[in-house]
């Protein structure tokens, strides 16, 4: 499993007073744990956005297993290519927890690009960060386990601005595109040494630096 599959790790975020803008062209909805928003082949006729929750974005691997390859947690939306374009989604998006989310059907979704935008700018400017960390992504795919690790803890420190990270061991593994044993010595090393701290099935990024050194 030498392939690092988290090559979409960057969700849309909305800045407050564009996420409550667009309120009123949705409906709230819940998913409980486990749901699927979309299956893989299905057509994009929703834009959802993160109200309380987070989501894993999956793929089948060639051995039968999942890979998550992206996730989407608090005022963030996903899949925005797929919103735009109108082609069918390549993933399945399935709850990792019991969620909140704001359901906007595609068409009023037009009207929200054209109405907001600074909403449609931050559209452009989350896909083309994608594109490049897609490409980022591939180059890491060559390296040890323990880099890939160490750069996915790094980049999802920034993302949730030093909070604990809300993933499971498993989930980190299927991010790096590794086995969860091998995610467990690499974590558990660096709890020893003080870089993480791990509670309650959420981690700590306590030293990030030591986290750079490692991806450097």
């Amino acid at each position: 499993m030498g392939l690092n599959v988290m090559n979409d790790s960057r969700a849309l975020t909305l800045a407050d007073e564009d996420f409550q803008a667009i309120k009123a062209f949705g409906k709230r909805r819940s998913v409980a744990r486990g749901e699927s928003l979309w299956e893989s082949g299905d057509l994009p006729d929703t834009l959802y956005v993160v109200q309380s929750g987070k989501a894993n974005m999956v793929i089948g691997t060639a051995d039968g297993k999942e890979a998550i390859v992206h996730y989407c947690a608090h005022a963030q939306t996903f899949c925005m290519a797929a919103a735009v374009s109108g082609k069918a989604y390549p993933c399945t998006a399935t709850a990792a927890s019991d969620m909140e989310v704001l359901a906007i059907p595609r068409a009023r979704f037009q009207e929200v690009y054209q109405r907001l935008p600074n909403f449609a700018r931050q559209i452009m400017g989350a896909m083309s960060e994608q594109l490049c960390e897609s490409h980022r992504q591939a180059a890491l795919s060559t390296v040890t386990v323990k880099e890939r690790l160490a750069d996915l803890l790094g980049r999802l420190h920034k993302d949730f601005v030093g909070r604990e990270l809300p993933f499971t061991r498993q989930e980190l593994a299927n991010m790096t595109g590794t086995t969860v044993e091998s995610a467990i010595r690499a974590l558990s090393e660096w709890e020893k040494s003080g870089v993480i701290r791990t509670e309650r099935g959420q981690i700590k990024v306590c030293r990030p630096d030591a986290l750079l050194e490692v991806a450097a």
